[in-house]
């Protein structure tokens, strides 16, 4: 059998319904691989205590075109036979996704053996279900914010899980895990809940947490989890690599035929590995700057004694919850085009307004900053700054929320057109590549949510730029016309 990347290993001392997971799939006309056995033998491990099953949660992420949908399958049908009046329920990424698995399911079920214990099923629109002659039924329902509420669950699957956002994710467990806790005392039989998916992106926060909580060991007792996948350090693009590791490699499909595959996936390196090599894909799906472009306009950093009385603005910028500030400045080149360069990444807010305020006074340079969203404490705290005679401290570059709105579409403008360009940084390359657009209308601005890392690095790069594009004019002597 194929090994798993990490996993819950099989306990020997109890006892497991697996043996009978494999009587049910073999019914239906789909016998267990070896991996799906593993699954069904350590899912279905039996409390000695409580004589039901041991675990409520399964977690499992598997490359694609490896036999998950017919392992969930078998375990559902089995489920259904544990008592009357049991609800299967089996939710994905759409209500069609949904309804096509479940339809699947309908031919195989009717066209086996099994189909002696079933009834009539339900074909209606909105109204697709299996019933037993038990009284048991298997349910699809589609991923909604209301899919679990007012319903009950004695076996809930989560399939491609990679789709949920936390915060949807987590309704749909609301909904369902406290009607699941009232079953086990009314049917005598643990309910379980199934999350099972491919990896996903930087954006599959549900799926994400929770497998990596079990790769850290954090899992709860009562959890148990598979991950089969190409290790971390393997080449995605090697196909006997993904034959040696795809639990369903030689078993459902040859190697002819992963070739094939991989022909489908033309153009999109991440999206095979993903998808045969079972591989998170980290990178943003709406970049705020593509990285063809964000690589082609990478300059020299600039040092203090190379500013030959070029002038400077600074751009402040603070990531979600404050955890950080950025300080970037903004340098005016003599033939008219714009360096921003990245010069401080703080914790916090607590000391921007000193290092802001030393930097102002060593170069005689004003600030850009947002006086609303995450930045606007530090703002506020920046404007009441004064000096001994109770003049500001901090001279600013006024800028609107029109303009603010302005500053990452300038930018990347700026880059395209060489009229602006970045000094090499590490953490600004990280913050450029995980750093999305959120669109509002025909303008966007950077998505602090919806990225994966810090975003004020960009930010403050992008607030000097416009900085520099829009400083006050020096004052010069009084002309008289």
């Amino acid at each position: 059998m194929t090994p798993p990347r990490g996993g819950t290993e099989r306990n020997p001392e109890r006892r497991t319904d697996g043996p009978i997971v494999a009587k049910f799939a073999q019914l239906l006309g789909t016998p267990l691989l070896p991996w799906q056995r593993l699954v069904a033998d350590v899912a279905g491990e039996i409390d000695p205590d409580t004589g039901t099953y041991f675990y409520d949660t399964v977690i499992l992420s598997t490359p694609r075109q490896c036999g998950k949908s017919t392992l969930v399958d078998a375990v559902d049908t089995r489920n259904t036979q544990w008592g009357p009046d049991r609800f299967i329920y089996y939710l994905a990424q759409t209500g069609k996704d949904a309804g096509d698995h479940f339809k699947k399911y309908l031919k195989t079920v009717q066209a086996s053996p099994l189909s002696a214990i079933t009834t009539r099923p339900y074909l209606g629109a909105g109204d697709l279900r299996q019933p037993f002659a038990n009284g048991s039924v298997i349910m699809p329902k589609s991923v909604t914010k209301v899919a679990g509420h007012g319903v009950q669950g004695d076996k809930i699957t989560l399939d491609e899980a990679f789709s949920l956002s936390e915060e949807t994710g987590n309704t749909i467990l609301d909904g369902f895990m406290p009607t699941m806790a009232t079953r086990l005392k009314a049917t005598g039989v643990q309910p379980q809940l199934w999350i099972t998916s491919t990896e996903g992106t930087a954006e599959s926060t549900f799926f994400n947490r929770r497998l990596d909580a079990c790769r850290a060991g954090e899992q709860s007792r009562r959890t148990c989890w598979f991950d089969f996948g190409i290790p971390s350090d393997a080449d995605p693009e090697d196909l006997d690599t993904i034959m040696r590791y795809h639990p369903a490699a030689g078993l459902l499909w040859d190697r002819s035929q992963l070739a094939d595959f991989r022909e489908q996936f033309q153009g999109n390196p991440a999206g095979w590995a993903r998808a045969f090599g079972n591989r998170r894909d980290e990178g943003i799906t709406d970049r705020a700057i593509d990285e063809a472009t964000w690589a082609a306009t990478v300059t020299a950093p600039i040092g203090p004694a190379d500013l030959d009385d070029r002038p400077v603005v600074f751009g402040v910028a603070v990531d979600v919850d404050s955890t950080h500030t950025s300080i970037s400045a903004g340098i005016c080149n003599q033939d008219g085009t714009i360096t921003t360069q990245l010069l401080k990444i703080l914790d916090g807010t607590g000391y921007a307004p000193t290092e802001i305020a030393r930097l102002c006074a060593t170069y005689h340079a004003p600030v850009v900053i947002d006086d609303r969203g995450t930045a606007a404490d530090l703002s506020d705290r920046l404007h009441h700054m004064t000096d001994p005679d109770g003049d500001p401290l901090i001279p600013f570059v006024d800028m609107d929320s029109a303009d603010y709105l302005t500053t990452g579409q300038s930018y990347v403008s700026g880059l395209t057109n060489r009229a602006i360009w970045h000094a090499a940084d590490p953490d600004l390359d990280a913050s450029a590549a995980n750093s999305a657009r959120k669109w509002a209308g025909d303008a966007w601005r950077v998505s602090r949510r919806g990225s994966t890392g810090l975003t004020s690095p960009l930010e403050s790069c992008m607030l000097a730029a416009w900085g520099a594009a829009h400083r006050p004019e020096e004052s010069g002597p009084l002309q008289i016309f």
